[in-house]
């Protein structure tokens, strides 16, 4: 599966590889669920249970993360984004990919097992996962079957990520939870009980939060991808050893007569204990009347099922993909989104006297904030149409040129962004400088998929910067959406920004140099 996705990823075959990247383990867990013979009424509940939350937190959540994540750039993180999108809302995420775990064992008041528990928890917690990561990917078929914009090391994180690193702690946190609910001990069976679940929520919680804050922090891309792969690795081994333990201390079904018991693996037969001699696996891990399965027969049917969810995901991307309108240039040869007249808009300067700029009017439809935390200028929310944010700030050049401002700023808020195009004859108030244009695609594993245009341009003058920054969601312009002409800038808030660049103003155009 992993090789699958490494070769949908090279090719970028986007469609393709959202399919198998949120399928392709749902797809092997279910091999593997048929293999056991778990209840059908119990594994239609955790099912049905795990989608229906997944969807709906993924409705829910997914454009508020979003929302945090087009933060202006210049602007620091702060401790409350920190811990709404890279605390809380991982700890709502955990919490619910339990829940279908909990509702069989209510329902269900059977003997219980420890493997069963792992089972059923599991599925819960993948299914979860997996209904909210395809409600969330679903926009992305929208940019086409295939990703050309897109960097091949940019498909490969995503395939990674999406398809290895959240789906294992998935499935590893939903089954630990699940051993510890069903597992009966031999010894002070309430107690340990107790004790095993409370083991069993911390971990969850540990390993969601810190996956949810390596997808907040501003990580490069091979470091991003190391450690959720890291945490998802550390999450199977714990997985390993609850499962061994679970198996060593709960209570076992009667063997035979003579104490001997077959290994329903490799038919070794000796004394009746947890985990076969021979072999290793575990005794209860497959009833003895059921065979053991080769690999041909688990890999055709996985190779099927992946086949049958690509050739889906293909066939929607091809539906929703808006077809490319042909422009005549001229007339229709757009403009660039530079070079509007300023209007008369109120004015922000800053407490130094280093620069004035204007900013929308309280009627327009924009939110502006005053020099936020890390930011000293103006940062603008666009709450109308596709959204977006838009900062205007300065701070002290150091010596630097105006490109290497602008990268610095770009980097330090997203470094997996990639250079679309370097903007001609770029000016930040009249002062000529560097500006470039940039595509983002958003990792965060519970965001909204979107991808990104970051547009930022500065210019310096008595060896100070003024930066005009733009994020918002990538958007082609075609003659039913925008002003109806061709844009470079395909964002919809660049429509807009040029009489906000025009209109900075160094202190030293009028009282000298700022100290």
């Amino acid at each position: 599966m992993a090789l699958t996705l490494a070769v949908f990823a090279l090719l970028r075959w986007q469609a393709a590889m959202i399919a198998a990247a949120t399928c392709g383990l749902l797809l092997l867990f279910a091999l593997y669920l048929r293999q056991i013979g778990l209840p059908r009424r119990d594994v239609v509940v955790a099912t049905v249970v795990g989608a229906g939350l997944g969807v709906g937190w993924a409705l829910i959540a997914g454009p508020i993360v979003t929302a945090a994540y087009r933060a202006a750039l210049g602007s620091h993180t702060d401790l409350s984004h920190v811990l709404f999108s890279g605390v809380a809302i991982p700890i709502t995420q955990a919490l619910l990919m339990v829940v279908p775990a909990i509702v069989v064992w209510v329902l269900n008041r059977c003997t219980r097992k420890a493997l069963s528990g792992y089972a059923l928890g599991a599925l819960g917690a993948v299914v979860f996962d997996r209904a909210a990561a395809i409600a969330l990917l679903v926009p992305q078929l929208a940019l086409g079957v295939t990703a050309r914009d897109q960097s091949v090391a940019a498909s490969l994180g995503e395939a990674a990520v999406e398809g290895i690193a959240w789906p294992l702690a998935s499935l590893a946190t939903g089954g630990i939870f699940g051993i510890a609910l069903w597992t009966t001990f031999r010894d002070n069976p309430s107690r340990r009980r107790r004790t095993s679940l409370a083991a069993a929520t911390a971990v969850l919680l540990g390993v969601m939060i810190a996956m949810g804050l390596v997808d907040i922090a501003p990580l490069s891309l091979p470091l991003y991808i190391t450690l959720q792969l890291l945490i998802a690795a550390l999450a199977m081994v714990v997985l390993r050893h609850r499962i061994a333990a679970a198996l060593l201390h709960e209570v076992h079904d009667g063997t035979s007569d003579d104490g001997q018991t077959p290994c329903a693996e490799c038919d070794h037969v000796a004394a009746a204990t947890a985990f076969c001699t021979e072999c290793g696996v575990a005794t209860a891990a497959r009833p003895a009347t059921v065979p053991a399965v080769s690999y041909p027969r688990v890999l055709a049917p996985l190779a099927a099922g992946l086949g049958v969810v690509a050739l889906a995901a293909v066939s929607v991307a091809m539906l929703i993909t808006p077809a490319t309108r042909a422009f005549v240039c001229p007339p229709d040869c757009g403009r660039p989104p530079l070079g509007t007249p300023v209007e008369n808009n109120p004015r922000f300067s800053s407490d130094d006297g280093a620069f004035s700029v204007a900013y929308p009017a309280e009627e327009a439809a924009y939110k502006a904030t005053f020099d936020p935390p890390g930011l000293h200028g103006v940062e603008v929310r666009y709450i109308g149409g596709d959204t977006g944010s838009l900062a205007l700030f300065g701070e002290p050049a150091r010596g630097r040129t105006p490109k290497q401002i602008v990268w610095q700023a770009i980097s330090g808020k997203y470094p997996e962004a990639t250079l679309s195009y370097e903007i001609p004859n770029a000016s930040v108030g009249y002062q000529p400088g560097y500006g470039a244009v940039a595509d983002v695609y958003a990792r965060d594993s519970a965001a909204s998929y979107t991808r990104l245009r970051v547009i930022v341009m500065a210019a310096v003058k008595h060896d100070y910067a003024l930066i005009a920054a733009a994020v918002g969601p990538y958007h082609v312009f075609s003659p039913d959406y925008g002003n109806g002409q061709p844009s470079g800038a395909n964002l919809e808030l660049a429509m807009d920004i040029g009489k906000y660049v025009n209109s900075f103003r160094w202190g030293g155009d009028r009282y000298g140099p700022p100290t």
